[in-house]
């Protein structure tokens, strides 16, 4: 396909694929989500999508790219803090538990993404594997040994465990927070906030 137009590199391919997060966020399912809408979002025409993404898949895909990105940072950035004498033990785990719950929550939209796509899949994407599945997971059940009782697979299976939990909480509608927790609004969120830090402890 001949190059659009109005395709400016990097530029329009960041500008599509926030319009696609957007529109995600705000419609929360992505079948609600076409090349034409995020074509008038992000104001190209729907051949300048088309020239820098084959479908709709190859466009999601492209949006959690920038999820895994993050989530490699943070994994980056909270590795070594299993080395602070200030966290030993418990407190370590409750500070690790607190921050990848919180990115979860954060990135709502995207894990939903992440959820429903792997299910449709059957399984991760086979290019994030090796990364997501294995060293990264490795790293963090390396760091985490001096904290835990586990080590080797059952501290890696461990960590999918509670990555798995924390992926469906964060997805939680705020009736199956409110059903879950007889609470409303920031007091049902709480609730989950501190169920996931006691998941992640057991």
């Amino acid at each position: 396909m001949a190059r659009p137009v109005d395709a400016d590199s990097a530029e329009t391919y960041e500008s599509i694929v926030s319009a696609a997060r957007d529109l995600l966020a705000e419609h929360g399912d992505v079948d609600s989500v076409s090349l034409r809408k995020v074509a008038a979002a992000a104001s190209v025409s729907l051949g300048t999508i088309q020239y820098y993404f084959e479908n709709k898949n190859a466009l999601l895909e492209a949006c959690l790219d920038g999820y895994y990105a993050r989530l490699s940072a943070l994994a980056t950035r909270l590795i070594p803090a299993s080395q602070d004498p200030e966290r030993r033990g418990r407190p370590f785990i409750e500070f690790i538990a607190r921050e990848l719950f919180e990115f979860a929550c954060r990135e709502r939209a995207l894990v939903k993404l992440r959820v429903s796509t792997n299910a449709k899949r059957g399984e991760l994407h086979p290019r994030r594997q090796v990364e997501f599945m294995g060293s990264m997971i490795q790293a963090a059940a390396t760091s985490l040994e001096p904290h835990i009782e586990l080590s080797g697979p059952p501290a890696r299976l461990a960590i999918q465990s509670v990555a798995s939990v924390m992926s469906r909480m964060a997805v939680l509608t705020d009736s199956e927070r409110e059903t879950l927790t007889d609470r409303t609004g920031a007091e049902a969120q709480n609730s989950i906030v501190e169920h996931v830090v006691a998941a992640t402890l057991a």
